[in-house]
């Protein structure tokens, strides 16, 4: 194993420590006894559309009837043979993979205990489909939504993710490492000529708010960056750097990953 692939294990070991995301209203908790109809199937995720780790807590009823309300992170949307969008997560209750049919959604909080209404336009501006499939949302052909996609394929070049994981180091995310993360996303836009509106700006805060990177998409930006010189890779440890500061509290697990980070794409210590 070589330096590189060395580090890279340990950056995502670091990723898949991070451990379940903190939720204000955790109170509301609660899964059914056995799921074993959502458990996800052996190769279910090589044919999707790619989700970031958008995390988030769910109301579900289960094919079972069984209510439950939990704590999610999508990496990936399949469609089922009917057409329904199928969520791929991990469930942060089970510590395992599931699958969510989005019609037995019934009810989407963000992690700050804010409700996410109505679930058409949640479903339509976090993962870009519709459903229901009558539901009044712009149409996936109109401009504003290939600009939204172009948006997102932009910031995941740049290294969202591994922003991202530095903020979740600690397990906690506050307002000022969001603002940071989307002041970041702002500058690599502007350099594709991409000026955000007001509307795109506030979209794109909730979308970074509920990221919660996957170590596929962490190992991704890192083989992005290696690829795109040290101007790129200077932006990015700067802007990590912002982003573990802007609490005003440099915790050490933040730093370590950041340091670790610096390593793997220089060759160089931060500290």
């Amino acid at each position: 194993m070589n330096a590189i692939t060395s580090l890279k294990s340990f950056i995502l070991d670091r990723v898949e420590m991070i451990g379940a995301p903190f939720y204000t209203d955790a109170h509301r908790v609660s899964v059914p006894e056995d799921d074993p109809h959502d458990t996800l199937a052996a190769g279910a995720a090589e044919d999707h559309d790619p989700a970031d780790g958008q995390s988030f807590a769910i109301d579900y009823v289960d094919h079972a009837g069984n209510i439950s309300h939990r704590r999610i992170s999508v990496w990936a949307v399949q469609r089922n043979v009917e057409g329904v969008p199928i969520l791929i997560a991990k469930c942060h209750e089970r510590q395992a993979a599931r699958a969510f049919r989005v019609d037995r959604i019934t009810g989407v909080t963000d992690l700050d205990g804010a409700k996410r209404e109505p679930l058409s336009r949640f479903f339509y501006e976090t993962f870009g489909f519709i459903w229901p499939k009558d539901a009044e949302v712009v149409a996936p052909e109109e401009p504003e939504d290939q600009r939204w996609d172009r948006i997102r394929l932009v910031i995941r070049k740049a290294g969202i993710a591994l922003l991202a994981a530095l903020a979740r180091a600690d397990r906690e995310i506050g307002a000022a490492e969001v603002e940071e993360m989307v002041f970041f996303c702002e500058r690599a836009c502007a350099a594709e000529e991409i000026d955000l509106t007001g509307t795109e700006r506030e979209r794109l805060a909730a979308w970074v708010a509920r990221l919660r990177p996957t170590p596929e998409s962490v190992e991704s930006s890192l083989d992005t960056l290696f690829e795109s010189g040290t101007e790129a890779i200077a932006t990015l440890l700067k802007a990590g750097m912002r982003v573990i500061n802007a609490d005003g509290t440099l915790k050490e697990a933040e730093a370590e990953m950041l340091d670790a980070f610096c390593y793997a794409l220089t060759g160089r210590h931060v500290r």
